[in-house]
């Protein structure tokens, strides 16, 4: 595995901290979560037929309203 250096703003790591904490694991592998979910955005947004990472809300019935679209990826 590479290591990477990386400067951060303090919201940033703060934020960082706080979903590790929440999560029980380390920074590195929220950060590690976080590259992966930006790697599913750009592959969708890359496929060409109009794909694109989106937000969701499951509904009482089980079924799944959009409620949002991920940009700037």
């Amino acid at each position: 595995m590479k290591t990477m250096m990386l400067s951060l703003s303090c919201e940033i790591d703060d934020f960082l901290t706080a979903v590790a904490c929440e999560r029980g694991i380390t920074k590195a592998e929220a950060m590690q979560g976080a590259v992966a979910l930006l790697k599913i955005a750009y592959d969708q947004k890359h496929r060409g037929d109009g794909s694109s990472l989106g937000l969701v809300r499951r509904m009482p019935d089980n079924s799944l309203e959009a409620v949002g679209v991920v940009t700037g990826v």
